[in-house]
């Protein structure tokens, strides 16, 4: 598969053993409670998934990270490859069962034709149901394409190299991943790959990046309303509302750098 790329690129395979087991999509049917709509997508969209690495102390020199709260036993990543129609809709889907699916923390490697997206997520343990978990904030990339270099795609692969993680323990190694799989989704909108450590400031940028999704949702209302307008004036007024539009997009991005 053109995941094993990724792993390449980032030097995991380099400190052990990759293990591509198949992984029957039966496995989720059983052991995660998917409705009828679930099933079928990873019935029609998946053409394979399969368990690349299993990191754990005894194949890698990370230790555990467990309390009330968390349970980061070691990590997993998984390959998850695409049939041709799937969409960005089918991968929601998908990553978010997958996720759920299992207890440990995952990194997904999506791969598309020849394009490859990672999604990350942490997690925390129910405390009514201890046997279960409950999703963080679902983080994933712009989809990558390792034949053709962009800045935005090399800080991100630079940024989770293995020699750039922290190995102190699998929630701190695993967080890494996720802030620099967050960064990237970020980047699409500031256009800027930037990393924030700082839990008061990260709810902020997420605010304020809300703010510009929305604004630019509404440009494209009303790019639509133009093309269906029929009074000149009418027009006018609408691409200048636009324009307004895009100037405070353009400070709030500022307010982000």
């Amino acid at each position: 598969m053109a995941t094993s790329f990724i792993y390449q690129v980032i030097g995991l395979d380099s400190k052990l053993t990759a293990l591509n087991k198949k992984l029957d999509k039966k496995m989720f049917y059983d052991y995660a409670d998917l409705n009828k709509k679930e099933k079928d997508v990873i019935t029609k969209y998946i053409d394979r998934i399969e368990l690349a690495y299993l990191l754990t102390p005894s194949t890698i020199n990370i230790q555990p990270y467990i309390n009330e709260d968390t349970y980061y036993e070691g990590v997993m990543f998984i390959n998850v490859r695409l049939r041709d129609e799937a969409t960005e809709k089918q991968v929601a889907i998908i990553e978010e069962v997958i996720h759920g699916a299992l207890p440990n923390p995952v990194v997904i490697a999506f791969q598309l034709k020849r394009n490859l997206l990672v999604s990350t997520c942490m997690k925390r343990l129910n405390k009514v149901d201890k046997s279960s978990v409950v999703l963080g904030d679902v983080h994933r990339t712009f989809w990558l394409n390792l034949e053709h270099d962009t800045e935005l795609q090399n800080q991100f692969i630079k940024t989770i190299h293995v020699s750039n993680l922290n190995f102190n323990n699998f929630f701190v190694f695993y967080k890494d991943i996720d802030l620099a799989v967050e960064a990237a989704q970020n980047a699409e909108t500031i256009g800027s790959f930037h990393i924030e450590r700082d839990h008061q400031k990260q709810l902020q940028q997420q605010k304020i990046i809300q703010q510009i999704k929305d604004l630019e949702l509404e440009v494209v209302k009303l790019k639509s309303a133009i093309k269906k307008e029929t009074q000149f004036n009418r027009k006018v007024e609408l691409n200048v509302k636009i324009q307004q539009i895009k100037k405070r997009t353009e400070q709030l991005k500022k307010e982000l750098v």
